[in-house]
Formats: C-alpha cells, structure tokens, sequence
C-alpha cells in the first residue's frame, strides 16, 4: 500500500516490493488494481537473508518489527544501508515501546503475542531501533509518532 500510494502521489517515481514469494502474489493484485504496474515491480524473498536489490534511494520496512529478534533486525538495517544510495533514507515502521519499557500498550502486546506464539520476536524500544540504524552506519537518526500510540517511525539517513 504505501509504494502504491507513493507512486501515484509523486509522478516520475518508482517502487520496488520485496516481501515473500505468497505475499507477492497478492501485492501484484492489489499493484494491478491500482493500475501501477508499470511503475511498481515485486521480487518475492524473505527480507531477512541475502541483499536487497540496489541501489536504491528508500527502504521502507513497515509492521513487522515484532516479529524479529535484534539479531535479524539488525541485520536487516544494514542490508538496507548497504543498498541505499548515498543520501538515500531507511523508514522502519512499527510497534516500538518507549525506552522505559512502560508503553504503549500495542506495542508491548504485539511483544507478548510473539512470545506467546513461540517466534524470535520481541517488543523492541525506540532507542533499540536508533541503534540499529546507528551500528548499521545511518546518520541523522530520529524515531517519531507514526500513529500516535500505536506506531512509530524510525529513520536515518546513509551519509
């Protein structure tokens, strides 16, 4: 949804969606749908190993943070970094608790929900997701509201 609505808002602009090889299959629907097929490719892969496709200007990683243990997000952000283009920015979208680890309330239950169903995932915090970006090599990183109260948003710049 969000390279959909990117390309359609900014003309000139393209998208790549890299999720797994099922989800693909439904994104093309959606991409098709929207009439975005010519600017809006798919590459069905598991994020979490290999590279990403480069190079590329944004990487956004959106909803699945919970998922993953800091290992594997880590790893991501600085498969991300490595494919971005100088200037280029990395957008990580979700569920982050605040530092205290006291809140938000979705954030700290989608960190009990993957506990409860036995992943690798966790409820990380928003100073967590800096250092990711920072180790990784990203400058000028922030994390603000997203969705206030439900989701925040990350992001660094590769220098």
């Amino acid at each position: 949804a969000y390279s959909i609505t990117c390309v359609e808002q900014f003309d000139g602009l393209s998208a790549t969606v890299l999720d797994l090889p099922p989800v693909v299959v439904a994104t093309q629907e959606y991409i098709k749908d929207a009439g975005v097929e010519d600017r809006v490719r798919t590459v069905g892969a598991d994020f979490t190993e290999g590279e990403f496709p480069s190079p590329v200007d944004v990487v956004v990683m959106a909803s699945n943070l919970p998922i993953y243990n800091a290992e594997v997000i880590a790893g991501v952000v600085a498969r991300a970094f490595r494919a971005l283009e100088p200037g280029g920015e990395m957008h990580l979208i979700g569920e982050m608790l605040d530092n205290d680890r006291r809140g938000p309330v979705d954030a700290a239950m989608w960190g009990m929900n993957e506990l409860v169903c036995g992943s690798e995932g966790r409820a990380h915090t928003r100073g967590e997701c800096e250092g990711y970006f920072s180790s990784a090599g990203f400058v000028d990183v922030e994390v603000t509201d997203f969705v206030a109260g439900t989701l925040a948003r990350c992001v660094g710049k590769k220098p």
